[in-house]
């Protein structure tokens, strides 16, 4: 299957929608839900000459898409543990394997992005004496009209962690990933940062000003924590008793509008 995607945002939008709705079969306001995000913007999922057909058409209205195949996203990227700078090229050496270097003149994007874990925990309590003695003082005062409720009561809590990486494209498709938890910083030298977060954007800053020519992108950094439709999130959900926790991580989500862009860089739609 491949996944088609919106690397630009058209210039008609209604045109481009009905462009969308005639040549996937869709609904004019189906077609108008797809566009509506900012790019990258994933559009359909397809059979891979149905999506490239699709590609196709809507290139020739003049909009800018690309067909991701799902069997390239199963192919990982060396995710490396330390990075070294010379003038020429950059050695990232993961945890276990060999060292890649990459001369600067090969790199073609540089992309920082953020995946989000959010978690929802929902409790089922029963109320405290304090709770049931204002439940009654509520009733009293009120006259009957607010009424007793001495029932279980569920207390919802919700929480976001993000997580930061790194995107090193190379002109042959090759890539890194530098992991905010993953990299050690002692490569930044007397730039390095106390906390991690301004540590990556030291980096960011570093890897771009090696490499002048190529793509430099930091929006998903907003749309790598936002759900992607086609895109099953990394997802568990626990229940113990009355507690239950359930978490969906953004990460497979943040990869694959990673590699929309790179395909866009690649074609000629960014830069």
């Amino acid at each position: 299957m491949k996944v088609v995607a919106l690397v630009r945002a058209p210039t008609e939008v209604q045109s481009a929608v009905a462009s969308l709705a005639e040549a996937a079969g869709m609904t004019l306001a189906e077609a108008r839900m797809r566009l509506a995000p900012e790019p990258p913007a994933l559009l359909a999922r397809l059979a891979p000459d149905a999506a490239d057909a699709l590609v196709a058409s809507l290139s020739r209205q003049g909009l800018s898409v690309v067909a991701v195949d799902e069997r390239r996203l199963g192919a990982p990227h060396l995710v490396a543990r330390r990075v070294a700078f010379t003038p020429a090229a950059a050695t990232f050496t993961p945890r276990t394997g060999e060292p890649w270097e990459l001369p600067w003149r090969d790199v073609v994007a540089v992309l920082r992005g953020s995946s989000s874990m959010r978690t929802v925990t929902e409790n089922t309590e029963q109320p405290s004496r304090m709770d049931t003695a204002k439940a009654y003082a509520k009733t009293l005062v009120s006259h009957g009209l607010i009424p007793l409720r001495n029932g279980e009561k569920t207390v919802r809590k919700e929480a976001e962690e993000t997580s930061q990486v790194i995107y090193v494209f190379a002109r042959d498709g090759r890539g890194v990933v530098l992991g905010e938890h993953g990299v050690d910083f002692s490569c930044l030298g007397p730039a390095m940062q106390p906390v991690r977060t301004a540590n990556m954007g030291v980096l960011m800053r570093q890897l771009c000003e090696h490499t002048p020519d190529a793509f430099h992108d930091e929006r998903l950094m907003r749309l790598g924590r936002r759900p992607l439709p086609f895109v099953v999130s990394d997802s568990t959900q626990l229940a113990t008793g009355k507690v239950s926790v359930s978490r969906v991580n953004t990460v497979h989500g943040l990869d694959v509008l990673a590699e929309v862009m790179r395909q866009g860089v690649m074609q000629g739609m960014l830069g």
